[in-house]
């Protein structure tokens, strides 16, 4: 192994630690997070996390599943404004608000949600061609 891999999987590393320590500080249970919240951008964290798993192929499955699911887990993280509208249409649902800005609000939230869920489906897809 030379030296410039062994510079890259450390930085993998780091990447995919950083990463993993927001995952265990944020909410699971909401729809999605802020993108700011990242320590790295989502192409590096997703660079990262292929490159780890191409290293570790098939040794580990607990950490190879770790590292599967934080990948789909980076749709979660949305725009600044994707997050304001979801946060809008929670609040118009717990407020039990029936007017037309309600209706509006959920509407966008809806939308976002869904592509949040096509995103984790297209990571997933990403993940098996990358994988095969």
């Amino acid at each position: 192994m030379n030296n410039d891999h062994i510079i890259k999987l450390r930085q993998a590393e780091q990447i995919t630690q950083d990463y993993g320590k927001l995952l265990g500080e944020i909410t699971s249970a909401a729809y999605a997070h802020s993108g700011s919240l990242l320590p790295h951008s989502k192409d590096q964290i997703k660079d990262a996390i292929q490159l780890l798993l191409n290293e570790i192929g098939q040794d580990s499955a607990e950490v190879r599943n770790s590292l599967i699911e934080a990948y789909v887990l980076l749709a979660k993280f949305i725009s600044e404004e994707d997050t304001a509208i979801l946060e809008k249409g929670h609040d118009a649902l717990i407020k039990g608000k029936a007017d037309n800005h309600f209706i509006d609000d959920a509407d966008q939230a809806t939308k976002i949600i869904n592509n949040i869920k096509l995103e984790m489906e297209n990571l997933m897809e990403d993940l098996k061609i990358f994988l095969n």
